[in-house]
C-alpha cells in the first residue's frame, strides 16, 4: 500500500512529531481503491531554517520511489511552532499529575 510506505519511509527518514497521511484519490476521477492523489500534513524541527521549497525537495527526496507510482501529492510541512500557530495545538505530552508517585 503506498500510504503506508509514504508513512514508513517519513517516519524512518525524518524526526517525525506529527504525521498525517491522507488517500484523495476518492475526490478525483479514478477507480475505487486507488491510490493516486495523497495529502501529506507532517509536523518535524528539521523543516527549521529551511525554505518552503526546501522542505518540499526534503519530501520529495524521501518519497522518490513513490512519487513514481502517484499522480499528485500536497505537503504541508510545518515545524513545532508554526503548527502551533495554525492549529492551536501544543504536540508535546503534558507532565504527570498523578500516579503512584504523586505527592
Amino acid at each position: 500500500m503506498i500510504k503506508e510506505d509514504i508513512e514508513n519511509n517519513l517516519k524512518t527518514s525524518l524526526d517525525v512529531i506529527f504525521l498525517e497521511v491522507i488517500n484523495e484519490s476518492n475526490m478525483h476521477n479514478v477507480p475505487d481503491g486507488a491510490e493516486s492523489h495523497f495529502k501529506i500534513t507532517i509536523v518535524s524541527d528539521i523543516f527549521e531554517d529551511m525554505r518552503p521549497v526546501q522542505r518540499h525537495q526534503k519530501i520529495y527526496e524521501i518519497l522518490k520511489v513513490e512519487m513514481k507510482k502517484i499522480h499528485a501529492i500536497a505537503i504541508h510541512p510545518y515545524t513545532t511552532n508554526e503548527w502551533k500557530d495554525i492549529s492551536g495545538e501544543d504536540l508535546k505530552s503534558p507532565n504527570c499529575l498523578g500516579g503512584e508517585n504523586a505527592e
